[in-house]
């Protein structure tokens, strides 16, 4: 039906230009030029027509939708983009039978549709894996386990099958004749995507071994990274340093090179406060009832407080005091190890660790709880007989 209107309009128009007077063959170039003209006007519109629909009836649809995955589809220009078929496929169905009487214009005019119509399914499946990449975003899972890497794998090798299917067109020859070459190419191609392929590889590796997830606290020195990570990528990952300066490591380093990864300081319960303090060796002594009722005085109290004959020292009494004072401070986790221990004596006098983990996340509320809690422990321990060890001057 398409053939007979085209031709209806080139004839139409050829019998109304001689009717005018012009000769045959100005007549019959004119026609045709001018069903071309209109054959494209057409196509041109259909394209608008529907972007007409998609702008206005479709986009109320998915803004009605509950589901947010027609939203990603939508913002993605899919719809739009394959409205940009329609044009093509009204050319391929009306130009060439309209000017079946010139055989190399029909062959360059399919030579250009055929890319075209290529071009086009390339921007299709770009924007969709785009639109996949974000309605991944939108689950839980995604911080876990990032895709980015594989929708950028994806998109390469989109790129690549529409490159090499766009030149086999050009050229005229079969897309296995290209990949047979290319295997020739195999060398040069590696060098060029080492950093693709190695980084695909790396990505692989931390997904399944969850080794790295968005938001994990990492620490590199050897990069001079130290912060949040905000993007996992084919090729680099994105951190937020605490200074806010972003560093962009790449991907295989990752698993070439050594690093830190703070993930389990919260899945643990909080963060981890392992300090000690030294005591002098020469101060410990055993409790007498003198001490005790200074302790009384001043509103130090300790819990189940021991008798001046029980044989405790004023170490273990301050051992004693301080684990009822952590035990009293809501910010830490009472489920997870909360110590007061002595470790090995050393020469400069012996340690006494505090081990707890701080429940908020907050690096400054941490440091500051930290230095509060030892400056109580440093003021309080004269009223227990014990200093701390200090090294003598000279």
């Amino acid at each position: 039906m398409q053939e007979i209107t085209t031709h209806t309009l080139t004839r139409g128009l050829k019998s109304t230009l001689t009717d005018w007077g012009f000769s045959g063959t100005f007549a019959g170039y004119t026609a045709d030029f001018s069903t071309l003209i209109i054959i494209l006007c057409c196509s041109i519109i259909v394209y608008y027509i529907a972007k007409f629909i998609i702008n206005n009836f479709l986009k109320r649809l998915v803004e009605r939708s509950t589901s947010k995955w027609d939203d990603h589809l939508y913002e993605q220009k899919v719809f739009t983009r394959l409205a940009m078929l329609l044009p093509a496929l009204v050319l391929q169905v009306s130009l060439v039978p309209s000017i079946s009487q010139y055989p190399i214009a029909i062959r360059y005019i399919e030579l250009g549709l055929h890319l075209f119509i290529t071009w086009i399914f390339l921007r299709v499946i770009v924007s969709f894996l785009n639109a996949v990449y974000h309605i991944y975003g939108d689950l839980d899972i995604s911080d876990s386990k990032p895709i980015k890497g594989y929708v950028q794998i994806g998109k390469i090798l989109t790129y690549v099958v529409g490159g090499i299917a766009m030149i086999s067109v050009l050229i005229g020859q079969s897309p296995l004749t290209l990949l047979a070459g290319l295997g020739a190419m195999s060398a040069v191609i590696m060098l060029i995507f080492k950093d693709s392929i190695l980084g695909f590889v790396a990505g692989v590796q931390l997904s399944s071994n969850k080794m790295l997830h968005i938001g994990d606290w990492i620490t590199m020195p050897k990069y001079n990274t130290d912060g949040t990570v905000i993007d996992v990528s084919l090729v680099t990952v994105k951190v937020r340093n605490f200074d806010n300066s972003v560093s962009c490591i790449p991907t295989y380093t990752l698993i070439s090179d050594s690093f830190q990864n703070w993930r389990s300081m919260d899945q643990a319960g909080g963060r981890r406060m392992k300090r000690s303090i030294l005591i002098d060796i020469g101060t410990i002594r055993f409790v007498d009832g003198v001490m005790l009722e200074n302790l009384k005085m001043k509103k130090i109290i300790i819990a189940d407080q021991p008798n001046p004959d029980s044989g405790i020292t004023n170490l273990g009494l301050f051992r004693k005091y301080i684990l009822d004072y952590l035990r009293n401070i809501p910010q830490l986790n009472k489920d997870a190890s909360l110590l007061v221990r002595t470790l090995q004596p050393t020469e400069n006098g012996l340690p006494i660790e505090l081990y707890a983990y701080f429940i908020p996340p907050n690096l400054t509320e941490f440091e500051d709880f930290q230095a509060g809690l030892f400056e109580h422990i440093f003021s309080v321990l004269p009223e227990f007989g014990l200093k701390a060890f200090q090294r003598p001057s000279g």
